[in-house]
């Protein structure tokens, strides 16, 4: 396996910054490789954000190569909730269509002062 192929798998087990999903190999995009640098543009295809790396790498303890880039953080480190589905959407639309108010008047309602809305 090349390394621009290799680098790309490695790659797919990062996760996006904005949203937390992997990236796709449609979505990484090989720049240029100077000197052990790799420049890479990836690019989200769940929320359309993107980004540029510049990745090395790095041969670990059993002379394995892996890809370190410190602005990186693997997959499993940055999901954090699931997506946004229509039962949110419907439970946003339901606080907001009852409330009457300011923004911190809303807020309020999530620190206990007042009563939230039942699920």
């Amino acid at each position: 396996m090349d390394g621009a192929k290799w680098l790309r798998t490695q790659l797919m087990s990062f996760g996006c910054a904005s949203c937390g999903r992997g990236y796709q190999p449609e979505g990484i995009r090989m720049l240029a490789e100077r000197d052990g640098l790799w420049f890479v543009d990836l690019g989200c295809l769940m929320c359309g954000s993107t980004a540029t790396a510049i990745v090395t790498i790095v041969l670990d303890d059993g002379d394995e190569p892996r890809a370190d880039d410190p602005e990186l953080k693997p997959l499993a480190a940055t999901l954090r909730a699931a997506p946004v589905d229509l039962d949110d959407v419907l439970d946003v639309h339901q606080l907001l269509a009852g409330h009457e108010g300011d923004l911190l008047a809303l807020l309020r309602r999530f620190d206990g002062v007042e009563e939230t809305i039942a699920r």
